[in-house]
């Protein structure tokens, strides 16, 4: 049984209405006192734990993502990617290959699926044909994705230390319309701010509507 009882240094009086500030409220749990700032402030701290906890991401390989982490790089390419997209299917051998270049220079690249978690089998296929290992970070709640307000896949946000988007939208002009794209790209908009940003000049085209899937 579980009930509340007021110890107090000085009896209450009939009229007193409130608590005098040397009285303990003190919780009876099976016959022991527990004293309730106490258990308020257990209660605080696991509220902040699990809100923290609420606030990372896991990727498909068990890694944890932090947006807030994103601070330790020189700058940070986020993609948000969706394996069904015939689109981003395109982009897998790009992916890699930004990634294998730039992350020697502490510029990461992370890949963001904003769904509910893939099927194991189906994202085995997916790795295998297109030869796709980078890490991909789940994102069921759409957090990260409502944060950047990111809408199409593939869709690029190029951030710089303290997390600001310094470019965000097409990787380049490959794909002009659903289906349509050319034999190669001929205007770099990801390369090209990166390429501002490494050399401390303004980033002159900072948005390119993306073609891609809806998210």
């Amino acid at each position: 049984m579980i009930g509340l009882e007021y110890t107090s240094s000085q009896p209450f009086s009939s009229q007193e209405k409130g608590f005098r500030k040397q009285n303990l409220i003190t919780l009876r749990v099976g016959g022991r006192g527990l004293n309730v700032v106490r258990i308020i402030t257990t209660l605080f701290f696991l509220f902040i734990f699990s809100t923290i906890q609420a606030q990372k991401l896991y990727t498909d390989k068990g890694q944890v993502f932090d947006f807030k982490s994103l601070k330790k790089n020189k700058a940070s390419i986020i993609v948000f990617f969706d394996p069904e997209c015939p689109i981003c299917e395109k982009y897998t051998k790009n992916l890699t290959e930004m990634d294998r270049k730039f992350s020697k220079e502490k510029i990461e690249l992370y890949v963001v699926y904003p769904f509910k978690v893939l099927g194991a089998k189906s994202l085995s296929e997916f790795r295998e044909e297109y030869k796709f290992d980078l890490p991909i970070i789940y994102d069921p709640n759409r957090k990260l994705l409502k944060k950047l307000k990111a809408n199409y896949s593939p869709e690029v946000f190029l951030l710089d230390n303290k997390r600001k988007t310094l470019y965000h939208g097409a990787i380049d002009n490959w794909f002009y319309g659903l289906g349509r794209n050319r034999a190669e790209p001929t205007e770099f908009y990801l390369l090209d701010a990166l390429n501002a940003f490494k050399s401390n000049q303004t980033i002159k085209i900072k948005y390119v509507e993306p073609v891609g899937c809806m998210l």
